[in-house]
């Protein structure tokens, strides 16, 4: 009878100890989603006309640690948060820096890019690093893309402009499908403004080649 009561205890006391276990570690998180977004990676008239344009040498885009990661990320105010469901196909700053070299080949009525490359002579280069690519839970829920960019001379000799670029798209809801197709968006409004900035830089690239 006594080594019964002693069973009974231990079996007692392992469901407890099981109980206990679950409520520490909670729910499975949930499973992973990979967000695929649209960086116009089709055809465009743009690249029939890239001989008649300067070379433009484009370096790859620098990121904070807190950016270059493949987590989605959420602002509220001042406190970035790392999604444990939503992850993007690459690093934010290479999503970014594929759409603009892409933007840049199809728009640019002045400019084609080419890989920067350090033994090669370049009559400008691009350099930059992205500063948010996240949700942002203001006004209602948005993504918000930001990048800070710098036009160089001849193999970095001088640097002819630097330039700030924001853009914003509303999220109808914070879903996978509908973070994706914010990005999308605000990517969309983006290139725009970096390939204009960058055409207006011409006459002081061309200015910089007859100096040099």
């Amino acid at each position: 009878m006594k080594r019964f009561s002693h069973v009974a205890v231990w079996i007692v006391f392992s469901l407890i100890l099981a109980a206990s276990l679950a409520g520490c570690f909670g729910k499975p998180p949930p499973p992973q989603q990979y967000l695929r977004v649209d960086l116009g990676q089709g055809p465009c008239p743009g690249s029939a006309n890239a001989q008649q344009r300067l070379p433009l040498g484009i370096k790859p885009l620098k990121a904070l640690e807190n950016l270059d990661r493949t987590a989605v990320l959420t602002a509220h105010d001042n406190v970035l948060t790392a999604s444990l469901q939503y992850y993007w196909e690459g690093a934010p700053q290479d999503l970014v820096g594929q759409a603009l070299r892409h933007g840049i080949e199809c728009q640019s009525a002045s400019l084609t890019p080419v890989d920067y490359q350090p033994r090669v002579t370049h009559d400008a280069v691009l350099t930059g690093q992205l500063t948010a690519f996240n949700v942002d839970e203001t006004d209602g829920g948005r993504f918000v893309v930001s990048i800070h960019l710098d036009l160089w001379s001849r193999n970095l000799g001088t640097r002819i402009s630097s330039g700030d670029f924001n853009a914003y798209a509303p999220l109808d809801n914070f879903s996978g499908d509908a973070v994706a197709n914010a990005a999308s968006d605000a990517l969309g409004r983006i290139v725009p403004k970096v390939v204009a900035w960058l055409d207006g830089g011409l006459p002081r690239i061309q200015k910089f080649m007859r100096q040099q």
